[in-house]
């Protein structure tokens, strides 16, 4: 077998071996989902938001985060009053954790994030129920 036959040979097994990898991993996801859409799971549900609650991010200085937002918006200086009342209303929202510095809730973002995600899986499986019923209903009689 030539160099580049086995080359060749070499990246389509890692590029098949890394689909199957995909399928796999995309299968197992989809059984989780599955799992946490029982309508039974809704105690496991709470159990994962309490697990999840205390995961926090590191405290960053509010002088470092203006700093930040000043050099992603560059045409104008945020001020110091701007950046305290997004962190407000980020804090009202409980995204973000105003103690030492700011802190992202991570927990809480997953846990909302996570429910987002089943409230929209739910209503597209709702919506293609509802196509269904109406292509039955269109659909000439046999």
């Amino acid at each position: 077998m030539s160099k580049k036959v086995f080359l060749k040979r070499s990246v389509y097994c890692r590029q098949s071996s890394t689909l199957q990898g995909h399928i796999k991993l995309k299968a197992e996801l989809n059984r989780t989902f599955a799992k946490l859409m029982n309508p039974r799971m809704n105690a496991g549900l709470v159990m994962l938001h309490t697990l999840l609650a205390p995961l926090k991010g590191k405290p960053i200085e509010p002088g470092d985060v203006r700093q930040a937002v000043d050099d992603i918006v560059k045409e104008r200086e945020v001020s110091k009053q701007s950046i305290t009342n997004v962190a407000r209303r980020l804090e009202e929202s409980n995204i973000i954790e105003r103690t030492k510095g700011y802190s992202v809730n991570y927990g809480y973002l997953i846990s909302m994030l996570l429910h987002t995600t089943m409230e929209l899986t739910k209503r597209m499986n709702d919506l293609e129920d509802e196509i269904l019923s109406l292509k039955d209903q269109l659909s000439p009689s046999a």
